[in-house]
């Protein structure tokens, strides 16, 4: 049983805070169903390839890197592209902001949190840097037991999330207590020391859509997992010297979901069938970069634009119907058409859709600099109008993208996607996931046929 004899007390009730904690300790390779081995491999080399993908983003990349070095760092941690040691929690830091850069990382449909991003690099900084070697499985099983906390902390909102987008960052503030649960994990805590892992990372979760969503100019796309990931990071290894945080992080007077959450959250779902069924099956490997609602849209465009061989010029006028979720991605119009920055340009639907009628769906990553500006790009957004519609609501689950092409020879062409390549309903293949995420896919794929 995955379950360690902590939290074994029938002689009371255990909250989840506990059971959490001591499943996040206990976790092994050998209680992993092979499903969940296969989708842990498939996370940890998607990560790496995403973030390949995103060393070439200048916007937010260069400066975090730059930060890192005046800092002086020196440790046994890489950052994956380049090679340079840091220590744990920068190298965490680093390599998470890289994997954000393109919003390139899976994500869960409903809610849209992001899970891997906020676990595989705070996971490898600490297998890098620990003295005697730490094998693949250790590895995946932490990677496992970090991914499976953030997806039941994200299930636990499901029924209270609601329409548009919330106030709170979750995938970053979830991320605290996931990347500690994976480095807690790979350092071997007792189920007690996780217990104060838990609560350091409590003192450090934070996190609001402001600086990734609203804000003109901002880096916050890329970094909010770099801080989760950091943060992680340093409150298992805080735990593990000895530095006692013990109380109820997570279901308190005063802990996460009271203070962020109005105490409105699924108490069951956080330890239902904890250790034999694993939520984080469900994610979404990405089939392109961007907001995940706007995938929908752009797979719709392209297959109008593959399946009538149509040429930028013979589209008049592009009408996107979206739902409230697909509403925000829309509004305001002007901002989402000619976006300000990088982080703007990877939540806008309409940008989105345009750079994938102008480039294809590989040529279409670069969204800083000059892919940010490319005029062909922006000339297909600028005629690109939106309308909502409250009928694709989709409350508990990921709004469907619907396109109308006017053409100038005045032909209306229109197609629906209800869900992605990638969601877990069309999901990617192991050899697809290599080859869509990562410019080095030949390496990965290595990898990937690897035994063990």
């Amino acid at each position: 049983m995955v379950l360690s004899k902590f939290i074994k007390d029938s002689g009371r009730s255990v909250r989840a805070d506990d059971r959490l904690a001591g499943f996040s300790a206990d976790l092994r390779f050998d209680r992993l169903p092979a499903e969940v081995i296969a989708h842990t491999k498939l996370a940890i080399l998607d990560t790496i390839g995403v973030a390949l993908a995103g060393s070439a983003t200048k916007e937010g990349c260069d400066e975090v890197l730059a930060y890192l070095a005046a800092e002086n760092g020196s440790g046994r941690a890489s950052v994956w592209p380049s090679g340079v040691l840091l220590r744990p929690g920068q190298a965490a830091l680093a390599n998470a902001v890289l994997a954000r850069a393109l919003d390139y990382d899976d994500i869960l449909e409903f809610p849209q949190i992001h899970v891997s991003v906020c676990v595989v690099p705070a996971a490898l900084a600490l297998a890098q840097s620990r003295s005697a070697p730490v094998d693949g499985r250790r590895l995946i099983a932490a990677v496992a037991a970090g991914c499976e906390v953030q997806s039941r902390l994200a299930a636990s909102l499901k029924p209270y999330f609601g329409e548009g987008l919330p106030t709170m960052l979750s995938s970053q503030v979830f991320g605290y207590f996931s990347a500690a649960a994976a480095s807690g994990n790979m350092l071997g805590l007792s189920c007690d020391t996780m217990r104060s892992a838990f609560g350091l990372a409590l003192m450090q979760a934070a996190g609001t859509e402001e600086m990734v969503v609203h804000a003109a100019e901002s880096f916050g796309k890329s970094l909010y997992a770099g801080l989760s990931n950091q943060g992680g990071v340093q409150s298992a290894l805080m735990a593990h010297h000895g530095i006692l945080a013990k109380g109820e992080p997570l279901e308190g007077r005063a802990g996460l979901f009271a203070a962020y959450y109005g105490a409105r959250y699924d108490a069951d779902v956080l330890v239902s069938d904890l250790g034999t069924r694993f939520l984080s099956l469900e994610r979404c490997v990405k089939a392109m970069p961007g907001t995940l609602v706007s995938h929908a849209f752009a797979e719709a465009a392209l297959q109008l634009t593959r399946d009538n061989s149509l040429r930028q010029a013979d589209i008049a006028r592009v009408r996107l119907d979206v739902g409230p979720w697909g509403n925000v991605m829309c509004e305001p119009a002007s901002l989402r058409r000619r976006p300000t920055s990088a982080s703007a340009a990877m939540n806008s639907i309409p940008f989105i859709v345009a750079k994938a009628i102008a480039n294809g769906p590989r040529r279409a990553r670069r969204f800083s600099g000059r892919g940010a500006n490319q005029a062909e790009a922006l000339a297909i957004a600028a005629r690109i109008d939106h309308v909502l519609r409250q009928d694709l609501a989709r409350p508990l689950g990921l709004e469907p993208g619907l396109v109308t092409l006017t053409l100038n020879d005045g032909r209306g062409l229109n197609m629906r996607v209800d869900t992605p390549l990638g969601h877990p309903s069309r999901p990617l293949s192991p050899e697809g996931t290599v080859a869509n995420s990562a410019p080095m896919s030949v390496s990965l794929r290595t990898l990937w046929n690897r035994p063990g």
